[in-house]
């Protein structure tokens, strides 16, 4: 039995891919301004010096952060292995050990580098901007974007 599409029914589907094609572009247009946005502000932080040892004294701080946090996780593992030492959970002891040097470590190199960048930042003589600034907004364009361009409907 072969189902007969009224006019209203064609009239419905039509429209309603007029409305999922108008969603899809507004959603690219969005996406494209959120992009153009992040290439701004990228661009204006990487093309002045001051401004870049800032942002990745910022990260540095983001990243000790997490670690931190991380290592709170672990040091809570470590004493819930560690009340109950068996041969079988000896390697895995180790390795948590190992792991929380590791992130001490790299704690303690993101605090380094972190106090090195933001004192930087803070250096007038650093306060060095390049120019054009459109080169480096296309060359973060480039970087960052050129991999992920949704392809033309």
């Amino acid at each position: 039995m072969k189902t007969e599409i009224s006019p209203a029914m064609a009239r419905n589907k039509s429209k309603h891919r007029r409305e999922e094609k108008r969603f899809r572009r507004q959603q690219r247009d969005r996406q494209r301004q959120e992009q153009d946005n992040v290439v701004l502000d990228s661009a204006a932080t990487l093309a002045c010096a001051a401004e870049t040892a800032a942002d990745f004294a910022a990260q540095c701080a983001d990243h000790e952060e997490e670690l931190q946090f991380d290592l709170s996780f672990l040091n809570l593992a470590l004493e819930v292995w560690s009340e109950r030492p068996q041969p079988s959970t000896q390697a895995l002891l180790k390795a948590l050990q190992e792991l929380q040097q590791e992130h001490q470590r790299h704690i303690h190199v993101l605090k380094a580098l972190g106090a090195t960048l933001q004192g930087l930042a803070e250096d007038p003589s650093l306060h060095i901007h390049l120019d054009p600034i459109e080169r480096y907004q296309q060359l973060v364009r480039d970087r960052l974007f050129s991999l992920s361009e949704p392809a033309e409907q």
